[in-house]
């Protein structure tokens, strides 16, 4: 096989290569490719870059079934050869693939996504911050509001809400380990109110946030 074709073959795997999906026997070919391709190895490696900052922007939740294969067939017009990606990772996934079909993928390294990626790392940098995770609110109606929760110094949760009984909502944390702790209150006006207070333990540490007001409950659940 001519060395054009092997990188052309290879070049089409660096978006699964990067996020570590790629099956083994591709992975094994590519490389092998890669130990002797400069200009391969450097792609890979930008491409490797952009993965570790999209990640930061990836949703925590599961997308709903389909929802990568919907968008890589809608930029490309074809359904996608395989796609096995874990979960918090298809929606960075297909921006990936989505951008290496065009012959200017390296281009798009400096593309507004890039950008993004860098000003979400300012931030956290100027608030001595590590990330920023999110879960919407819920209720007995349903979606009710959302709820950020910021690892940093320091570390904090705000509450936005958005639709819910008017009145002093009671607020306490879940750990992962079942640990409660009542934060405050949360006072909603007109069915909309927001409230934020630091908080004394890792935000990976939360299970859930929850909402109590006159025996109902509004629940945030950080998967």
């Amino acid at each position: 096989m001519s060395e054009w074709r092997r990188c052309a073959e290879v070049r089409e795997l660096i978006p699964e290569l990067a996020m570590g999906v790629a099956p083994g026997d591709e992975r094994a070919m590519a490389l092998n490719h890669l130990a002797t391709c400069a200009e391969c190895r450097q792609v890979l490696e930008e491409t490797s870059e952009i993965v570790d900052e999209l990640l930061l922007l990836a949703p925590q939740h599961e997308p709903p079934p389909g929802f990568d294969a919907k968008v890589i067939e809608a930029v490309s017009g074809e359904r996608p050869r395989r796609w096995r990606i874990s979960k918090g990772l298809a929606a960075a996934a297909a921006i990936l693939l989505a951008a290496s079909l065009g012959a200017g993928f390296t281009r798009w390294a400096d593309s507004e996504d890039r950008q993004l990626a860098n000003q979400y790392r300012q931030t956290l940098d100027v608030a001595n911050g590590d990330y920023l995770r999110a879960a919407d609110l819920t209720g007995a109606q349903g979606e009710t509001g959302h709820v950020f929760a910021y690892q940093g110094s320091p570390s904090w949760v705000f509450i936005t809400v958005e639709d819910a009984p008017s009145g002093v909502h009671r607020v306490r944390y879940v750990t992962t380990s079942g640990v409660t702790h009542w934060l405050g209150v949360c006072t909603v006006r007109h069915r909309h109110g927001s409230w934020g207070t630091a908080i004394d333990i890792p935000v990976y540490a939360l299970d859930s946030i929850e909402l109590v007001h006159d025996g109902n409950r509004m629940t945030a659940n950080f998967d």
